[in-house]
């Protein structure tokens, strides 16, 4: 069974929300929204209107099926390749969520929910965030990075768009060379926290995983996020990542 959740951004205040929530299992796929679809600006997807309904079907809902790319255009080799995957039998959940499963037209990024590893560690692949913003010497050094070469990450002081902003630093120079996606930053932070991490400096580590040169810069640095599993760890467990439609079975129980 694999899951992953699918956030989005508030136009109004530019705060990213979890909305629903996608499980794949044996071949089926159920689809619900979260407690973060309540937000007053948010639009349900077309044909799922009900929010606090389970959606079921033996095919990938048409909102996922959309974001990626038909196997016979030449674009999802490109994207395979960018994504460090070859061609063959990919999870599309995986593929989404490495993407992020965006659309230039829209505001929704797809996350899947990790599953603890052998080595009881919290993995999760991602691009590069903010590359556009960093230092032209910054720029010339991250396509310079080898694969394996290992980033660190910590949280940034002051920062007033988000104060929970994660930087993701070259410890070899200092360079700032991105952001950590910040729709992950509370997971990544909560899980330090729970290890005993009380200051900026995070023991989460960067693994580059590939330089896609001629990618555009949201697809430049594919990296993933290595951290210890801390014990009683439980990945997007807020109160906006619950499901509305468990809350109203729950209701239908305490009434009947």
């Amino acid at each position: 069974m694999s899951s992953a959740f699918v956030i989005w951004q508030d136009p109004e205040t530019t705060m990213w929300e979890p909305v629903a929530k996608l499980t794949e299992s044996q071949g089926i796929y159920s689809f619900a929204y979260t407690q973060g679809a309540l937000n007053k600006s948010f639009i349900p997807f077309p044909r799922m209107s009900i929010l606090n309904k389970e959606y079921v079907s033996a095919e990938l809902f048409p909102f996922f099926q959309n974001r990626l790319i038909p196997e016979r255009r030449p674009e999802y080799f490109t994207m395979l390749s960018w994504l460090d995957m070859t061609p063959g039998a990919n999870d599309p959940l995986e593929i989404l969520s490495a993407s992020g499963g965006s659309k230039k037209t829209d505001n929704f990024r797809i996350i899947k929910v990790p599953q603890k590893t052998a080595n009881n560690e919290y993995r999760l692949k991602f691009f590069m965030s903010g590359i556009a913003y960093i230092s032209d010497a910054a720029k010339r050094e991250l396509l310079a990075l080898e694969s394996h070469t290992k980033l660190t990450c910590i949280i940034e002081e002051g920062n007033q768009a988000d104060s929970n902003a994660i930087s993701v630093v070259n410890p070899d120079t200092g360079h700032h060379l991105g952001y950590y996606p910040h729709y992950l930053n509370e997971d990544l932070i909560h899980a330090n926290r729970m290890l005993g991490v009380m200051g900026n400096q995070l023991t989460t580590s960067i693994p580059v995983l590939k330089v896609n040169l001629s990618a555009p810069e949201q697809y430049r640095l594919l990296c993933e996020s290595v951290t210890p599993w801390p014990d009683d760890f439980v990945p997007f467990q807020s109160e906006k990542y619950k499901l509305l439609a468990a809350r109203s079975r729950l209701s239908s129980h305490q009434t009947s």
